[in-house]
């Protein structure tokens, strides 16, 4: 009997060990921790893991092997539709990505490319493709922004004839503008009209060269689209219209037909009143004389005064939206109805606006349109949602997302990476994102080597980062050619960000100006330092002591306080408490457009910033 216990115990032992084991192996995959390594998670997106990458013994968030001028960058890559951790992003030597993904899926025929290529490997890095700011004012950024005042207007036309904010031309300013985009990963710009910096500028300038193609937009194999940036559609940058009645009373109607052949991106609707509602529908419709341009093509800046109907309009002819959500709140208290348009399906992109009452760079209009989406708008927005707003979406706005906006094999081999060291999300480390962490930036370079007998490509080029890992990548073409054109200023210098050390390129982007006009310039860092020293900074340690607010105000109606509980539990800020709100938990205060009540289009109860179906009652 004692034999038989002894031995049904064993058996039971080995039953339970296998359960045990199966259990353990069914759930490895769903594990929250790979090896030593924590599982990223983030929401609405796979993430696959790799590999575990080592975390670099020099307390780097990245370290280098030199080897040739291709790039094998692995990290925590951020595909579209996936994550992969301790993925991998090959670029070629002609600045074209080759592969993205998990090194071991590699296809065998792209091994030779990466076993000679430089390698940068970041266990905790974040790679995104370079940032996209779709709507700036260059020209005008070296301005320190406009003293708050607590006044807040409804029409773009009520503060323009009193606030100044003076232009500058001048190449060294709008160098430092761009340079300090690049800084926080923006590798792109509609610039309202451009310079030969160290951004892609996607609108063509005031001025043009014969072989501005080849130059300015890394030689495309075909022609670029037109992008046409216009801030007035409808009347003089001189005239201060506020119309309510006819379309015909606006002196420039109709002028966008003749001079934009694909992409058009205009300032519409900027305000909250109806004349700044009606500047959409006279460009929407041939109804009371206006003119019907909204399509694919049609990327509009702002959309303040939009309603339900005209969400529709948008969605329904592909056109999108770019958002401007810090500029629209410091100078009119409130912004477009972004919960509205998504919901419709509109296509929505960030951007800066300008210094005077927007953002120093796309990462502080991040963190606005974040805190947004947290106190306003009831995390309507995934923090994936909010990075494609950087990149994808305004690539598909402006019909360039076949070369750039996302790390696929084919595209331009633009790159930003950034500490994720500690970001389980890592999205964060892009939301959250400062000089400081921004630990590498690089864009394939338009420096047209075709035209002085070199190659016809050249590379993605650092613009900027961490000052170990920039001197540690092998010289480019930048480097090389230099010297024979008389260029003795160093291309990269360091420069200490809040204690970091780092390396600014600027010259790299632009020394070659002079080649193409003598009348141009080109600006070393030291160069752009003493030319700026009374403009806006590049960086600040902490949040600009300046910075134009993000908190929705308006005198007398509402001042973005979100009470929480009590009889005027107001949780949106508003100022309609939730027991009278059409929308408790998502921003939506009385627009002097909506004649006195909230919108709700279809009458449902519902309003339509929180409505699912805005003008259908039923739903």
């Amino acid at each position: 009997m004692e034999k038989k216990c002894t031995k049904s115990s064993a058996v039971l032992i080995l039953v339970i060990s296998a359960l045990f084991l199966f259990t353990a192996v069914a759930n490895a995959g769903n594990s929250e921790n790979i090896g030593s390594r924590k599982k990223l998670k983030a929401k609405g997106v796979k993430v696959v893991f790799c590999e575990e990458l080592p975390v670099p013994v020099t307390g780097q968030v990245c370290e280098t092997v030199t080897g040739g001028n291709a790039l094998q960058i692995k990290g925590n890559v951020l595909g579209i539709e996936k994550v992969f951790q301790g993925g991998e992003v090959l670029i070629d030597e002609t600045g074209l990505i080759r592969y993205v993904g998990c090194s071991a899926d590699r296809p065998a025929d792209l091994d030779a490319v990466a076993s000679e290529a430089t390698k940068i490997e970041c266990a905790d890095g974040v790679i995104s493709p370079g940032l996209i700011n779709p709507h700036d004012h260059l020209y005008y950024n070296h301005n320190f922004p406009f003293p708050e005042t607590g006044e807040r207007y409804n029409h773009r036309n009520d503060w323009r004839p009193n606030s100044y904010a003076p232009s500058d031309y001048e190449q060294a300013k709008v160098t430092w503008s761009e340079l300090r985009q690049v800084m926080t990963g923006t590798t792109s710009i509609i610039g309202s009209g451009s310079e030969l910096g160290v951004l892609r500028n996607l609108d063509p300038p005031w001025w043009s060269f014969p072989y501005y193609d080849d130059m300015l937009w890394d030689v495309f194999t075909e022609a670029p689209a037109e992008i046409v940036s216009d801030t007035f559609p409808l009347e003089n940058g001189g005239d201060y219209i506020q119309n309510e009645g006819s379309c015909s009373d606006y002196p420039y109607l109709g002028r966008q037909k003749d001079e934009y052949t694909n992409v058009y991106v205009p300032h519409v609707a900027e305000g909250i009143n109806e004349a700044a509602h009606n500047e959409f529908l006279c460009l929407s419709s041939t109804d009371n004389g206006g003119v019907d341009l909204v399509d694919g093509n049609f990327a509009m800046i702002h959309g303040i005064a939009l309603n339900a109907f005209d969400g529709y309009t948008l969605a329904a002819d592909n056109a999108s939206v770019i958002w401007s959500p810090r500029s629209n709140i410091s100078l009119y208290g409130n912004t477009a109805p972004v919960s509205m348009l998504k919901n419709q399906g509109v296509l929505i992109s960030l951007s800066t606006d300008w210094t005077p009452s927007g953002s120093m760079n796309i990462g502080r209009e991040l963190i606005c349109a974040d805190q947004l989406n947290k106190d306003y708008f009831d995390e309507v927005f995934t923090d994936r949602e909010l990075w494609l707003m950087v990149t994808s979406n305004p690539a598909k706005a402006l019909h360039v997302d076949d070369r750039i906006g996302s790390l696929k094999a084919g595209l331009f081999g633009d790159i930003a990476i950034y500490d994720g060291r500690d970001a389980e999300n890592p999205y964060r480390a892009i939301i959250e994102a400062d000089a400081r962490s921004t630990i590498l930036v690089m864009r394939r370079s338009s420096l047209p080597f075709s035209l002085m007998d070199g190659p016809k490509y050249i590379g993605s080029v650092a613009l900027y980062g961490d000052a170990e890992l920039l001197q540690s990548l092998p010289p480019t073409l930048h480097d090389v050619y230099a010297p024979y054109f008389g260029v003795t200023a160093p291309l990269c210098e360091p420069v200490d960000v809040c204690g970091v050390e780092k390396y600014a390129c600027p010259l790299r982007e632009t020394w070659w100006a002079q080649l193409a006009d003598p009348s141009l310039n080109y600006f070393s860092f030291s160069d752009l330092a003493t030319a700026n020293t009374d403009s806006y900074p590049l960086y600040y340690c902490e949040a600009p002591p300046d910075e134009p607010t993000c908190v929705p105000s308006r005198p007398g109606e509402y001042d973005g306080s979100l009470v929480l509980q009590g009889p005027n539990k107001d949780r949106d800020g508003d100022g309609i408490i939730d027991s009278k709100d059409n929308c408790p938990r998502i921003f939506n205060p009385i627009r002097p457009m909506d004649d006195g009540i909230q919108a709700d289009s279809d009458g449902d109860g519902r309003g339509d910033a929180c409505d699912k179906h805005p003008l259908d009652a039923d739903e």
